[in-house]
């Protein structure tokens, strides 16, 4: 049973938040405890004055009723005054917290033993220290290693006291033996609750920590599936565009820019004399080649309607949705003349000392004479004749 009363413990890096959710509830009992006792002891003294009178003046017990009603008083609006100023600011007040609170269950329940050691003067009941006794297990949420000690320092006093005052040995024995088995008892449930709480705390951190994990690992997840669908949406060596995300794009315009009747214009553009590059260059040089024409080209194409997508091999092809033919060749020519002032050597061309490329433009107005399949091959075809002389471009004249 020791060894489980000992296990009772929260994470170490949780200690803090489990003191501070204990504190929270206790601050606001504590609080509704001295409002009650407050209220109470003002009925009390209220009720005692006014039966008093010079005809019925107060007898010695009454006269220390009244003391203790009025210490009662005093003492918890002190309290509760200190209570509402910790109160402001838990987390900054803990350890005020703790030991304010040890010092007002101590002093509830010494007042409690002082008002059944005199009610053994006239009743002999101990209903008021057993209430206490049971009260302060059940209200606030003490360790039950600092209630013990609090429990048996005090209940030792008031069994060494209750003889002075209770002169009947029966009654002596009796309340004796209830107002140990009821501390007894209420230090159980006091161990109980305290147990309860813990658990119940605990419980609640592993599950924000599993909530958080899976959070982390939903995040870890959404993460993947967008690298993933980047991954399947785009070209691994450029960043551009793949054929696939092209002939989605492609489709998709058709049909917006022949619902409006407005112009889709297509660049076909490929890089010329690339295989001697990279017979002569290397395979590295020809990647670091292509990847440089694929940032001319985005860099050209800037609405975000426009596309840059790689086609094959070295080989690129932008979509230009509502572009009329006349930009369409504007841009073709701006790509060309930028390709041109990167000056990527390429001393094995037979056309200039620096990578260049051929470009295919075609504009259409899509309709249901035309097709996607129509539309691409007469853009190939204005590219294959612009590659028969090498960096220039040609606009398709098929129908």
């Amino acid at each position: 049973m020791i060894k489980k009363i000992k296990l009772i413990s929260t994470p170490e890096n949780y200690k803090t938040e489990f003191i501070t959710s204990i504190a929270k509830i206790n601050i606001v009992r504590s609080q509704i405890t001295a409002k009650a006792f407050i209220v109470l002891e003002s009925i009390m003294l209220t009720t005692h004055f006014i039966t008093t009178n010079k005809d019925n003046p107060l007898k010695p017990p009454d006269t220390y009723y009244v003391s203790m009603y009025i210490i009662m008083l005093f003492a918890m609006i002190v309290f509760l005054l200190i209570f509402i100023k910790l109160g402001k600011n838990v987390p900054k007040h803990l350890t005020g917290i703790r030991y304010t609170g040890i010092f007002f269950i101590s002093f509830i329940l010494i007042w409690c033993a002082g008002i059944s050691l005199l009610d053994q003067l006239t009743s002999g009941q101990i209903i008021v220290y057993i209430v206490a006794i049971i009260a302060i297990a059940v209200t606030p949420i003490f360790e039950p290693f600092i209630l013990l000690p609090i429990y048996l320092i005090i209940h030792s006093f008031f069994l060494i006291l209750m003889p002075y005052f209770q002169k009947s040995a029966e009654l002596l024995f009796a309340n004796s033996i209830n107002s140990i088995t009821f501390l007894i008892m209420s230090w159980a449930i006091s161990y109980m609750r305290y147990k309860q709480w813990t658990e119940d705390f605990n419980n609640k951190i592993i599950l924000q920590e599993k909530n958080d994990e899976l959070k982390r690992i939903n995040k870890e997840l959404e993460e993947a599936n967008q690298k993933l669908e980047t991954l399947s949406k785009t070209d691994s060596l450029t960043g551009v565009f793949n054929r696939f995300m092209f002939e989605i794009k492609i489709k998709d315009e058709w049909n917006r820019c022949k619902r409006y009747f407005t112009p889709l214009s297509l660049i076909m553009t490929d890089i010329d004399y690339f295989k001697l590059f990279n017979d002569n260059y290397g395979h590295q040089a020809g990647d670091y080649c292509i990847q440089q024409i694929a940032e001319v080209l985005s860099d050209c194409a800037k609405r975000s309607s426009d596309m840059v997508a790689r086609y094959g091999g070295e080989e690129f092809i932008i979509v230009l949705p509502h572009t009329e033919k006349e930009k369409a060749l504007e841009l073709a020519e701006q790509m060309r003349r930028r390709v041109e002032e990167i000056s990527v050597p390429h001393l094995h061309s037979d056309i200039a000392d620096h990578i260049t490329i051929s470009l295919g433009v075609n504009t259409i107005i899509p309709s249901n004479e035309s097709s996607i399949e129509e539309f691409i091959n007469n853009t190939d075809k204005a590219l294959y004749k612009a590659k028969e002389r090498r960096n220039c471009i040609c606009l398709a004249d098929f129908k």
